[in-house]
């Protein structure tokens, strides 16, 4: 349904959503940014893979002076 690549401005994000009827997968190419997992907060940087899958929620947020990159793929469930 989607297959995107990302820039993440300093101070910028994905704000939380919940995806219903599809999920989603960030590959993150460039960067370290704050990711929300159903609220739970993690680091991921270059190389890390986050997956939400239908019914759950998340969010992304760069929150360094350095620009994040990342693929967005959005598959039905």
């Amino acid at each position: 349904r989607l297959f995107s690549k990302i820039t993440l401005n300093p101070g910028c994000g994905i704000g939380y959503h919940v995806h219903e009827g599809d999920s989603e997968l960030f590959y993150i190419l460039k960067g370290t940014a704050e990711y929300s997992d159903n609220g739970t907060v993690a680091q991921v940087t270059a190389g890390d893979v986050t997956i939400c899958p239908a019914g759950q929620g998340h969010a992304i947020a760069n929150r360094t002076d350095e620009v994040v990159e990342l693929i967005a793929v959005i598959v039905y469930a």
